[in-house]
């Protein structure tokens, strides 16, 4: 990253460079033809970009690194390393049937027993060298006893962190009496119908579209996102794309990756936090439509910006062009501060795609040319509005994003009333409190008033319009609270105990919590009662994270014993 905090590539350095024109007063006039002019002034930065492709001695030369990892014991590097000489390993050949083979004897050590005899098996399916099939068959042998003798890692979640109310007769991931309305500064949201209590989730949505930062592209799936415990295949034509399975694969090829194939470094040059969601969102629509521009752009013309409400869909009869056209009429507000971003994101975005064959061959009117530089643009502003990141602790690039439908209209608050985590392609939203009929859902962006470290609302990239923030700050509206009375305090004491208690369960310690802060939800926000609200986050967040992790360990488990 600069000075700037943007990254070291092409979309990088043309945003310094505009930063600092704006900072200048050099005028930039505020249509798409003149970002685009200013991209082409700059098209040296999107030269000389070169493509890796399939290499065997690369890929050996990675698996003996991968190999130094996995005998240090340092067995996440090595997993990373044996991925990326998989995706390397050419097509057929016995460097792709021994970096399964590897990543088996990853898991075997890690406890991964079935994860490792899915490896076995992608060995053994892609030409593994009968030499060494002896090793492969002991290892098969010894995963297996292990799973007889009952030392496989569990795979049922305790507790399920899945709906657990009843759920809207159209839209089966999301809770019953859950609407739609428009509120003033913040656009659409979420408001409550109905009563709900304490831990109450009320949605489990999919992404629509999901993409991985690049720092991760060898440790999750491309498609849906979900790392899979980073056991995952290659795209067999190109070296920086891998996937979960072969259903993902092939439905990503069919929707968008046939536009991005042999893309990757060109891709990675022009891309700035999930800012390759728009393309691939645009890639995703033209796939919906057939291909056919002048269609797309007979709809997408007429609808564009008139408003939309996601929860008018029916999704027992899912269609995702449908899906798709309520992502493209959503209504959007404008910030002056990140517009310029879209709109150069949008440019450099056009550039680079505009040279691509698969691209040409079906945008080739001026007018096609315009309405898809035009839409790039918009479609940049919706995926930063409507999308959702699964941020590294490590890395100050996402690891993945996601763009949903329903979960873009959750709006933030510096007093939440719920928790969203996305997390293995899936969007949760769990109640932190009792929520009221005619309450907005919100969750929080950073800023929440018992998070003590968290970033100031100031420094959100909108003017936060809630309650805490019309109240003045944070520690004003900590002075709204009323004092806690005896009993609440007895009890704040005993959910602690039950959190130190080591023979209690997750699904015991989350009933506590909810039990306390259903009864004693009045009393917020109240400082004596914020470090019990940041203990039920965490408890939540580690609920939501091992149920992702045994339910995808259950899955192939079901495939392989």
């Amino acid at each position: 990253m600069n000075d700037y905090g943007l990254p070291e590539n092409a979309i990088g350095t043309m945003l310094t460079k505009l930063v600092d024109m704006l900072g200048q007063d050099i005028p930039l006039r505020p249509v798409m033809t003149a970002y685009r002019d200013f991209v082409l002034e700059h098209e040296h930065l999107l030269e000389n970009v070169v493509e890796p492709v399939k290499s065997n001695t690369k890929a050996d030369q990675l698996r003996q690194e991968g190999s130094r990892h996995y005998l240090a014991k340092r067995y996440e590097q090595a997993l990373e390393k044996y991925n990326e000489s998989i995706c390397y390993a050419e097509a057929g050949s016995e460097q792709l049937a021994i970096g399964y083979a590897n990543r088996s004897a990853v898991y075997f050590e890690q406890g991964e027993y079935e994860f490792a005899l899915l490896n076995i098996r992608l060995a053994r399916n892609h030409n593994y060298p009968e030499k060494l099939m002896a090793k492969l068959d002991t290892r098969e042998k010894n995963c297996r006893k292990k799973i007889d003798e009952g030392f496989a890692k569990d795979n049922v979640p305790c507790p399920r962190m899945g709906i657990n109310v009843e759920v809207n007769s159209k839209i089966s991931f999301l809770a019953r009496g859950v609407g739609m309305k428009q509120y003033p500064g913040s656009g659409r949201g979420l408001v409550a119908e109905r009563n709900f209590k304490t831990g109450d989730v009320i949605l489990d949505e999919k992404t629509v579209i999901s993409v991985v930062g690049s720092p991760f592209k060898f440790l999750y799936c491309s498609h849906c996102g979900i790392s899979n415990q980073h056991s995952l295949i290659p795209c067999p034509n190109c070296v920086m794309y891998m996937y979960c399975s072969e259903e993902c694969l092939a439905e990503d090829k069919r929707l968008t990756h046939r536009f991005e194939c042999g893309f990757g470094a060109q891709s990675e040059n022009i891309t700035f936090n999930g800012s390759n969601i728009a393309p691939k969102l645009f890639l995703y629509g033209l796939t919906l439509f057939n291909d056919d521009m002048e269609q797309m752009m007979k709809y997408c013309e007429k609808f564009a910006n008139t408003g939309a409400n996601p929860l008018t869909l029916d999704y027992t009869k899912y269609d995702p062009l449908e899906e798709f056209k309520m992502l493209h009429k959503a209504k959007l507000p404008c910030s002056p501060l990140v517009e310029y971003t879209f709109k150069l994101c949008a440019a450099v975005n056009y550039v680079v795609l505009m040279k691509q064959p698969a691209v040409q061959s079906l945008v080739t009117s001026e007018a096609q040319k315009r309405f898809f530089m035009n839409s790039l643009y918009h479609y940049q502003r919706v995926s930063s509005y409507f999308s959702w990141e699964c941020n590294s602790p490590t890395h100050s690039t996402p690891a993945v994003s996601g763009l949903m439908t329903i979960g873009s209209l959750i709006n933030h608050s510096c007093d939440p009333n719920a928790l969203v985590n996305y997390e293995s392609g899936r969007f949760k939203c769990v109640f932190l409190r009792p929520v009221r009929k005619g309450e907005q859902i919100t969750t929080s962006l950073g800023p929440a008033w018992f998070l003590f470290e968290s970033q100031p609302a100031s420094e959100l990239s909108f003017e936060c319009r809630c309650q805490v923030c019309r109240n003045g700050s944070i520690i004003d509206w900590l002075k709204t609270a009323k004092p806690l009375r005896t009993s609440a305090l007895a009890d704040l004491g005993l959910c602690l105990e039950v959190m130190g208690n080591d023979s209690a369960n997750d699904a015991a310690k989350l009933n506590a919590f909810q039990q306390f802060f259903q009864r004693y939800a009045q009393y917020l926000p109240c400082l004596e009662m914020a470090f019990h609200v940041r203990s039920y986050l965490g408890l939540l967040l580690d609920a939501f994270r091992k149920e992702n992790v045994k339910l995808n360990r259950a899955k192939i488990a079901a495939s392989v014993v």
